[in-house]
């Protein structure tokens, strides 16, 4: 019986629960991949920028955030690069935890080469598939800057649109599903299951946004000298990125054991 045809559904806080329960049982198998994966790209942002502006980039204004805050010139193009860089890692480490998550939750744990050696070898795919659903927002952000409906219309298909590919990501790691099959296989998961799905994802996106705002006012220039600013701002990203990486991996985990349930109902 499908969960649609009214099997028992975990529910959200269930899932949440689940998901601290897994990390706190397992922290390296949960948060080792993402920790592998975006600490270091976070050290290199942080230490070029300090080497950039204190060099190369000596004659820039330092703006707040470091390199972080880069609005254009080299120091943008430098950015840019990290990020990208920082893009591919990301998908990278956030598919590693997708395996070792399901691994665990089947009880049967894995190193952290078997739960990387996939997420490699579909890195193409995930690159591609999260490439769709950039493209598909740029352009429904698009079309919401057109008028006020196409906005209201826009704000009013998102918590309808975010739940139905939710889970797109664990299809293609756990399924070895392409990019557009993942796509469709989550579409057909998540019928019946997009309240839940929904509150989940607003748990992580509250999350991550409080994190992403979790930080204290820094010195402007006329307060505080250029040295002091940059120390500041590599406390500070070393601080977020020190957050991120659990949130992270408590949101993945929390996405995946919602998805490994309902693969269960609908396989």
């Amino acid at each position: 019986m499908s969960a649609a045809a009214g099997a028992p559904r975990v529910g959200v806080g269930e899932t949440l629960r689940a998901a601290l329960a897994l990390m706190r049982d397992h922290p390296r198998e949960t948060m080792a991949p993402l920790a592998l994966t975006q600490g270091p790209v976070a050290a290199v942002t942080v230490l070029a920028g300090i080497a950039l502006y204190a060099t190369a980039f000596a004659g820039e204004p330092y703006p707040d955030g470091g390199l972080a805050g880069a609005s254009g010139g080299a120091p943008l193009a430098a950015l840019v690069t990290l990020q990208a860089a920082a893009a591919v890692l990301g998908l990278v480490g956030a598919g590693a935890t997708i395996v070792s998550v399901a691994a665990l939750a089947k009880g049967r744990p894995i190193g952290l080469r078997e739960a990387f050696d996939p997420a490699f070898t579909r890195l193409g795919r995930l690159i591609a598939l999260a490439a769709i659903l950039l493209v598909a927002g740029v352009l429904l952000a698009a079309l919401m800057t057109l008028q006020a409906a196409a906005a209201v219309v826009g704000l009013a298909a998102l918590p309808f649109l975010l739940p139905r590919v939710a889970v797109a990501f664990q299809a293609l790691m756990l399924e070895d599903a392409g990019p557009l099959e993942a796509l469709r296989r989550s579409w057909r998961l998540t019928h019946g299951h997009m309240l839940r799905l929904l509150g989940i994802l607003i748990a992580a996106i509250v999350i991550l946004a409080a994190i992403a705002f979790l930080a204290p006012t820094v010195p402007g220039p006329e307060e505080a000298g250029r040295g002091a600013r940059m120390a500041i701002d590599a406390a500070i990203q070393a601080l977020q990125t020190g957050l991120f990486i659990p949130a992270g991996a408590f949101a993945h985990g929390a996405v995946t054991l919602y998805y490994l349930r309902i693969r269960e109902d609908q396989p």
